[in-house]
């Protein structure tokens, strides 16, 4: 089997962004996110190792899948990388300390 190639992991990583984002939430504004618990990256993070560890305990078949709302470990999967990619946009757009 051929891994994916750096170009097909891009996209991959783009289309998951764009899904995850356009269906939003009923629990935040738009943009809401950023300003969350700013400059402690702790809930972003948080949130992301928990999506990671549902997920693994689903492809481990330690808990159902999908769960009690309907996501996979895919489904898991790609919150993580959103809220990894929220942490990683909060740390870049953050003002320097002296």
């Amino acid at each position: 089997m051929t891994p994916p190639t750096i170009e097909e992991l891009g996209k991959a990583a783009e289309d998951i962004v764009w899904r995850v984002m356009g269906k939003g939430s009923e629990k935040s504004a738009y943009g809401e996110w950023f300003n969350v618990d700013k400059p402690v990256h702790d809930y972003h993070i948080g949130r992301a190792m928990r999506h990671l560890s549902t997920a693994m305990l689903q492809l481990q078949k330690s808990t159902p899948c999908p769960d009690n709302n309907g996501e996979t470990a895919a489904d898991h999967l790609e919150r993580a990388l959103v809220r990894a990619l929220f942490t990683w946009a909060q740390v870049k757009k953050e003002v320097p300390r002296l």
